[in-house]
């Protein structure tokens, strides 16, 4: 039986300490949505940070429509090895839809609050993070890309709450699969 596992959360909230686990101990394979984006800004020599990433996507869904995203990464899990594939970076309502339309799913939301997530975002300093301000970080954080993530938080199986350590955090992950 395969498995597609759609994995949402806001900015640092933990989905890539979450993807990564699951990877490790439970074999999954990772399909990123913003791998696709990650690919078309190195084909065009753009760096790559956050608000490249975001314009872009939001720049391809505006001249090709809602579902061009969406559309790639379905094809990407069909043709796909494992198992248990992962969605990591589920954003919008229309990628849930997406998601729900192969016959085994789950969608995982991962949660923190603000101020924690932006600590780890510049802790981990990866597209340009680590030198943000926090107001810098809270308009990151009303981005359009970030907009239908408390719709999609609604519609999410499971809310792994990501506050406290990292052995909590995955005891809730085991906890979701039964280990």
């Amino acid at each position: 039986m395969i498995l597609i596992i759609g994995l949402a959360g806001r900015i640092a909230s933990g989905k890539g300490t979450v993807a990564q686990y699951l990877i490790k101990k439970y074999n999954a394979k990772q399909f990123v949505y913003s791998d696709i984006l990650r690919d078309i800004l190195k084909r065009l020599y753009i760096p790559i940070t956050r608000e490249n990433l975001q314009d872009l996507g939001k720049s391809l869904r505006a001249g090709l429509g809602p579902d061009v995203l969406v559309n790639a990464m379905k094809g990407d899990l069909m043709t796909g090895k494992g198992e248990l594939r992962l969605v990591d970076g589920v954003r919008y309502v229309n990628e849930v839809e997406m998601l729900r339309t192969f016959p085994h799913n789950i969608l995982i939301f991962v949660d923190a609050p603000l101020k924690l997530r932006y600590e780890r975002a510049k802790e981990r300093g990866v597209r340009g993070e680590e030198s943000l301000t926090l107001a810098e970080f809270k308009k990151l954080d009303r981005a359009e890309t970030e907009r239908e993530l408390d719709r999609v938080r609604s519609m999410a199986d499971y809310i792994i709450d990501n506050s406290g350590t990292l052995e909590e955090l995955y005891k809730q992950v085991d906890d979701l699969f039964g280990a």
